[in-house]
């Protein structure tokens, strides 16, 4: 009997004439950008707090920074109206600067897995590993992000080019041992009445500096989400403590439990909570940096933009703060606190490496971040 060739489909092909692995692929592709979103809870809201300009070649963007209002005055009939000052005739009516913000190198997270690793584990590793490529890229890019808006926070008004505009806001607290958050904010009532109260002064500020009152966001540390627990009492009767005021903060659920990436705790003072890990906490300065073998921080902190000393402990007369918690409100109002300028997305690729016996993955993104107006940004710190 003669022999048939049969035409058939590849079922990794995701059309006739494509190639055999398209499917495998996009799966890869998928998990990578999967763990990114669910371990970033910065870069993946941008559009909430950040401005975000796509780069189609060169290798830098410029935003306006727009600063106090013009004043109002009456107006007596027939007389000319003239635009007015917001402080005085010397003073421009509309105050403006530029700021640059410059594309950083590509951040790159890559594997080489042995071929015989692959054919004699009994279990799948792909997976696992390419999920670890998207969560490791998603916590550095947002310790870069959380350090510039730690940096926003604490600056003062400036006036640059005869332009002023207003700088952060921060609530500072000194005296704690060694700067341990927990000293300051202990797993207690009093824990959580004392960070209560320092939000609460941090959002007069941002009230009394006119910061737009819409989607405020607070990203707290782990510390300060287990003090929060104490707030209220949970058997739903009395408060725990007289000094404890009510809130409606729950630290087990998400308010929006079918969003993964909004993970919003709780509201207190008007700011949406928001947990993470990745709030700088340490020395993160240029000779500190150069020294470290850590190569995460080498990574998140290599250029001078995201480099600051927070790790809260006294060097001679100079005291670093240590944030517990970073706020940033909306940029619907034109004011993002950071500004991102974007070459390119994630990107995945996946391939044999036949010379080496191995399986290659890769995971990597180019952007650069920069601050743009720092009275979006507020801090909670601590210092010895």
């Amino acid at each position: 009997m003669a022999t048939q060739n049969v035409n058939y489909e590849r079922t990794m092909r995701a059309a006739s004439g494509d190639g055999d692995n398209d499917f495998g692929l996009k799966v890869f592709s998928g998990v990578v950008l999967e763990a990114f979103t669910a371990a970033s809870v910065f870069y993946d809201r941008s559009n909430s707090f950040m401005s975000v300009k796509q780069l189609t070649g060169g290798v830098s963007a410029q935003w306006p920074i727009i600063g106090k209002d013009p004043a109002s005055s009456y107006h007596t009939p027939g007389t000319f109206i003239n635009e007015q000052a917001s402080q005085g005739s010397n003073v421009k009516r509309i105050q403006m600067y530029q700021k640059t913000v410059t594309c950083d190198d590509y951040l790159v997270n890559a594997l080489d897995i042995p071929f015989s690793d692959l054919n004699l584990l009994h279990f799948d590793v792909l997976g696992p590993f390419a999920t670890k490529l998207g969560r490791n890229l998603g916590r550095v890019l947002d310790r870069k992000i959380a350090m510039l808006a730690f940096k926003a926070s604490l600056e003062g008004s400036q006036v640059t080019n005869g332009d002023v505009y207003s700088g952060g806001f921060n609530v500072n607290t000194t005296g704690i041992t060694s700067a341990a958050p927990a000293t300051a904010y202990p797993a207690s009532p009093q824990g959580a009445y004392n960070f209560r109260k320092d939000l609460a002064s941090l959002c007069q500020k941002f009230d009394e500096g006119n910061v737009p009152d819409g989607s405020r966001y607070l990203f707290i540390t782990p510390t300060i989400k287990t003090a929060l627990r104490f707030e209220t009492n949970w058997s739903g009767s009395a408060i725990i403590a007289a000094n404890v005021m009510p809130s409606h903060f729950n630290a087990d659920t998400s308010s929006d439990p079918s969003d993964v990436a909004s993970r919003v705790i709780g509201n207190l003072e008007g700011f949406n909570i928001i947990m993470t890990n990745n709030l700088p906490d340490a020395d993160y300065s240029a000779s500190a940096i150069s020294s470290s073998t850590n190569i995460e921080d080498k990574a998140a902190f290599n250029l001078a933009k995201y480099q600051l000393k927070c790790d809260g402990l006294t060097v001679s007369t100079v005291t670093t703060k240590k944030p517990v918690a970073i706020a940033l409100c909306s940029a619907d109002t034109g004011s993002p606190a950071i500004g991102m300028v974007q070459a390119s997305g994630l990107q995945t690729y996946m391939e044999d490496d036949q010379r080496r016996n191995t399986k290659f993955m890769k995971a990597q993104l180019m952007c650069g971040l920069d601050t743009l107006c720092p009275w979006s940004a507020g801090s909670i710190s601590i210092g010895a």
